[in-house]
């Protein structure tokens, strides 16, 4: 997540500051931009940046066009929601907004604003796009740590899913019909009252197993029980 900067803009409490390098420490991101800061790095920033003290200690410090002159892309962040009329703050939600900024080549500044009244019209406007993370109508106002967390994870899940795949890697179509083929064999010496008792047990254990998405470790461990149940 190299080319990718957390910008906040006028933030006014440190300890956020320190939750944000922190979850961005989280997620693999590293470069974290402050425009015009009314707080400074203190105790509390460090106590709630925990083992992040590196991206705290590389702070960069920047003006709002020193960010839109040094990023190929700079996307805006907003959770207020207004008329359709309002060009300005016709956001791209979330969701939608992962693949548009994950296949960017060039440099990416996400841009948070202040806590209390986030990003004004003017810098939503000189932005190239703005997006918004879908919430409740009867509180949609997150707090500042929680709503980079939140895009870092949807940037950063996809990455992760496939580190997490490529150690548990799921049990193949071959290795399930294995463990389906123990069953049978079992549900074969297994007395029932009637055919149909023997047919059901046989539907039932074929749709949990295609349901599932065991891992090949899983998977063998269980055709391995299987068979000394069977023996």
């Amino acid at each position: 997540m190299r080319r990718v900067s957390v910008v906040l803009v006028g933030p006014n409490n440190s300890g956020n500051v320190g939750a944000v390098a922190r979850v961005m420490a989280n997620f693999g991101f590293s470069k974290l931009i402050l425009v015009d800061p009314r707080c400074s790095i203190d105790d509390e920033a460090r106590n709630r940046a925990k083992h992040a003290q590196i991206i705290l200690n590389k702070i960069k410090y920047m003006s709002f066009s020193e960010v839109l002159e040094s990023h190929d892309v700079c996307v805006a962040t907003t959770g207020i929601r207004c008329a359709d009329y309002n060009v300005v703050r016709s956001p791209i939600v979330l969701k939608d907004a992962v693949p548009k900024i994950n296949s960017l080549k060039g440099s990416v500044a996400l841009i948070f604003g202040r806590e209390d009244s986030g990003l004004s019209n003017d810098e939503l406007r000189l932005s190239d796009f703005v997006i918004t993370i879908p919430t409740s109508n009867k509180y949609n106002v997150l707090n500042l740590s929680q709503a980079v967390g939140i895009v870092l994870y949807a940037l950063a899940s996809e990455t992760f899913k496939q580190e997490i795949d490529d150690v548990h890697k799921q049990a193949s179509k071959r290795e399930k019909d294995e463990l389906l083929s123990q069953i049978d064999r079992i549900i074969k010496f297994t007395k029932f009252r009637t055919p149909d008792e023997k047919k059901t047990q046989e539907l039932v254990w074929k749709k949990i197993v295609g349901k599932a998405t065991p891992t090949k470790r899983e998977a063998f461990a269980v055709i391995g029980f299987l068979k000394k149940i069977k023996k």
